[in-house]
Formats: structure tokens, sequence, C-alpha cells
């Protein structure tokens, strides 16, 4: 006898249907498994076998083989034992086929029939809506996650006792009671956002932007960053507060919305850093790997897929400290990736994207002590050159904001403790950004930040005066910039003008732009 049932399997940020397939025929009694399954799915046929006999139900005492359509793409994980299981039952007419009939399936199981938890359950809700699926059902620990879908009816039970139970009660409530039926799965509607108190990391709109004493202009490319999504080069010796900074970005940066928060708690759930808590991640992520981490770990990769620190920072913040202790050559691996806000992973047999749209702070020493400049530095010419050489040109030339920071001077370390500090300038605070990303998102095709747009989008859009294009080509005609150089440093200007809500792009504002540009007469 052959049984279907419906599921699904992650391939990057996507999880493609799979079907189930499990034949009865006589023979010696096993279970094979055909379709591309990875060793975990393998190791399956006695999970499955185990968690049946727990639970009261019959074992298959015939040959058995189960098939993961489509044969020509590789599976992983775990999620498959409930599927395999239930088109079990139904082969063996201890579930009535007509129970599974539109319905999605993913969960692991325990040998003793409890239902487990899997990673990207998120993902799979989505691929299940998008396929005007019937439900999803899953484990109890799973439900809330999957509640996150909009239109999907969601199944869940913690044992498959229990799940195979309320299966035969709605199908048979369902014949005669329609309206009973509907009761034991309804659509779930989205959990209410979180407030301010049960989120302590999201940042109020009038969060402004911590003192630091003489930095006042790393304070004013902190708030460019945060308004126009422009990446930021921080320089500087040891404690002049170049982490303090990077960690302050997330704080300014706009609120998410549902769309935002989905796709970052969908890429978290693949990740499976995301089990057991089944609700939206509303604040900007934050990540900071160490110089020490690897190509896979930095970028995502692996035997299947999964996402890294690049993709898993989508939406917020990837903070990389000691920027020159990285490797050159992985560093370079960020060129692309930070152009196209994704990441493409290939393998002999399959190709897979994450997304990684992020705000990239980099901060670095100016040579290996980290004093250059200062009779402390024991560092020779040679030696800072080569230092400053592990951060390739095309690489700086995608950091829109690229800053020197200074230790700053004895008597202004009292405004480390609020003294005076309102003295220094008008505080910036997340309110301020925000109102001059909602006017650079009305203005700019398609809600674009500033940092997104192209060539012609910026000429169009972005209102420059005659007379600033002129000296912006003096500029880049002195500066011997390229072409992309050029083209960023109009768009950190058509930020500034955000920033003061001006309409147009004039001279000041190129000027000011100027000041982010640190390191351009030193590469030419």
């Amino acid at each position: 006898m052959l049984a279907r049932c419906l599921s699904a399997s992650l391939l990057g940020f996507d999880a493609i249907p799979v079907t189930v397939e499990v034949d009865l025929a006589p023979g010696l009694p096993g279970l094979q498994l055909v379709g591309l399954p990875d060793a975990a799915i393998q190791e399956s046929r006695e999970r499955v076998r185990a968690a049946l006999r727990n639970s009261g139900f019959r074992g298959p005492l015939v040959r058995v083989v189960v098939n993961l359509a489509p044969a020509d793409l590789r599976k992983e994980g775990p999620c498959f034992d409930l599927p395999i299981a239930l088109a079990l039952l139904v082969a063996s007419g201890q579930l009535d086929a007509t129970v599974l009939r539109g319905l999605w399936c993913a969960g692991e199981l325990g040998l003793d029939g409890s239902i487990r938890p899997c990673r990207g359950i998120l993902a799979i809700a989505c691929q299940a809506a998008e396929q005007k699926a019937r439900g999803l059902v899953v484990a109890g620990e799973d439900a809330a996650e999957a509640s996150l879908v909009d239109d999907l009816t969601v199944i869940s039970a913690n044992t498959l006792h229990d799940l195979v139970k309320s299966l035969k009660v709605s199908r048979e409530l369902g014949e005669n009671h329609p309206s009973k039926a509907s009761m034991l799965a309804t659509p779930s509607a989205p959990p209410p956002p979180p407030t301010s108190s049960s989120s302590p990391n999201c940042s109020s709109p009038n969060t402004p932007l911590a003192h630091l004493p003489g930095q006042r202009v790393a304070r004013q490319g902190l708030a460019l960053a945060a308004a126009g999504g422009h990446h930021l080069l921080l320089v500087g010796p040891p404690g002049c507060g170049k982490t303090h900074l990077a960690h302050q970005l997330p704080a300014l940066l706009p609120p998410l919305k549902r769309q935002e928060s989905l796709e970052i708690t969908r890429l978290h759930s693949i990740a499976g850093l995301t089990r057991g808590h089944g609700q939206l991640i509303r604040t900007r992520p934050f990540r900071s790997p160490h110089h020490t981490t690897t190509s896979a770990a930095l970028l995502g990769g692996g035997a299947h897929p999964r996402p890294g620190e690049l993709s898993l920072a989508h939406g917020g913040v990837l903070f990389l400290d000691e920027m020159a202790e990285f490797p050159r050559s992985l560093l370079d691996q960020l060129r692309q990736p930070l152009e196209e806000g994704a990441i493409w992973l290939s393998r002999s047999r399959q190709r897979c994207r994450f997304p990684s749209r992020v705000t990239l702070v980099a901060a670095t020493n100016p040579c290996p002590c980290g004093w250059a400049g200062d009779p402390r530095c024991t560092c020779s010419e040679l030696k800072r050159k080569r230092y400053w050489n592990r951060l390739s040109g095309p690489l700086l030339d995608r950091l829109d904001l690229q800053l020197k920071l200074e230790v700053p001077a004895a008597d202004n370390l009292r405004h480390c403790f609020g003294e005076d500090a309102t003295d220094l300038e008008p505080r910036l605070n997340a309110e301020t950004i925000l109102q001059a990303r909602e006017r650079m998102m009305e203005r700019n095709p398609d809600q674009r930040t500033n940092r997104d747009l192209d060539a012609k989008a910026l000429y169009e859009s972005g209102q420059f005066s005659a007379e600033t294009i002129d000296r912006w080509e003096a500029v880049v005609h002195a500066r011997r910039l390229s072409l992309r150089s050029g083209l960023r440093l109009l768009r950190v200007a058509r930020s500034v003008a955000d920033l003061r809500a001006s309409e147009s792009v004039d001279v000041a504002d190129l000027a000011s732009a100027l000041c982010f540009r640190s390191f351009d007469l030193e590469q030419s």
C-alpha cells in the first residue's frame, strides 16, 4: 500500500517542498530510505520504529520503502521523522489517508514517541502558507514560532499518540460537525508585539548618542551610518571609543517593520537559535565575530549550508573589531555581499542564498602596537604599511565613512561624567535619525536608503545643486577617487543634507561628507 505526507527541506533561506512516500510490500521486514537523505534522516529508521512501538501502534512487519521526492535534492535533519511515521500509519491502515490530505508535517521523534522541535520551522511555515497548505503539524514547542505566519493553521502535539488521536477526532467531527472541527485547529493570529518592558534592548525614539569627549565628528559619523545605512570604518589607538561607538548603532537604527522582523527571525530559526522562543525578533541584530573566525562561520557554509555571522546580522550591525587582524582573503570575500545585500553559497550539487543586508562597522588600530603618531609607538614605517595593507583598496572603497579617532585630552575627560555635555553640540538622537530616514524613503525610488541608490537614481532624486556637482568633480580629480568612491561621497553628502532636513544638497554638505573620507589621500 502507498501513502504520502507533505513536508519540506531547508535550502539556504528557502524551504523546498518534499513529498514523503511510503510503500509497504511483501518481503523481509526492513525500512529503506531513498531520495538523497543525510545521516540524520537515515537514523530516523530506528527512531520511527521505536516511537511507533512505544506509542501503542503496530510496527511494519513487511518491506518498507520510504522515498523523499524530489529525489535529486539533498535532504538533511531529523524533521522528516514525523511525516515518515504518519505516512507509515496510513500505509498500514492505522490512520485514514484523508486525515493527511493537504497537511504539512515537520518534527523529530523521540524513542518514547515524543515530538521534538527542529530548526527552520518558520521557513517551513512560510512555504506551507505560500503553497496554501490545509495546516502545518509541528511539535508543541514549535507551535508559537509557526504561528507567526499569517493565514496558516498550526496543529501541534507533544507526543505521537496524542497527535494521531486529535487527527482522528478532527476527522470525525469534520464529517458530522464542521463547526466543532474548526475549533480544534484555527488559523493562528500573530502574537502581540512585546512591550518595552519585555524588550529591554528596544530603543526609545529619544535615545541620544552617548557622549564621548573629543569625538564630535565620530558621533556625527555614527548618526550618518544610522540614517543612510552607510558602512563605517573607525581607526584609532586603544581606548579612544571605537567599540563603544559601534555598540550604540543598533539603538539608533529605525524600529523593525513586521516583514523585517519575520526575515530576521526566519534566519535565526534556520540557524537553530530560536528554539522554544516563539516570538518575532524585535531588535536590530548586533554580531561581533572574533578575528580568528573561519570563512564558513563568517559567511555561512558547511555540507548543508547554514547562515554565518554576516547573514545573522541581516537588518542590523556587523561589527568587525580589530579588522586588520582578520585574514585579508576573508575580508575580501565580504565585498560582493556588501554590494548586493545577499550572499550566494555554491556547492557541487546545490546553490543557495542568504540575505545579508547589514550596516558594517569596522574598527582597527593604526599600527600593530596601536599608537601610531604617539611617542609610545614602537613600529617602523615599513611595519605600519604592512599592517595597513592587510585592508585591500577595493574593500576600503566600499566603506562610505572613514574616520580617524584620537585619545581625548585630559581636560575633556570630565565630560564622561556628563558635566557640560550639552555645551558641546546639539544632541543627536534616534528621533532625528528616524525623521531623516523617513525623508529619504519618501524621496528615493523603491524606498531605498541613500547607500543603496545607483548612479541614475542618485542623480534623479539627489537634488544636487550645479555648484555642488562642479565641486564634486574637482574633488574626484584632485583626490583621484574611483567611480565607486566618488558616488559614495555623493551619497554621504545626501545623507548629511537629510540629517539637517534640507531638500537640496549644497557645497557645505559635500564638504561635511569629505570629512569622513580620511584615507583617500593615503591610498592615492
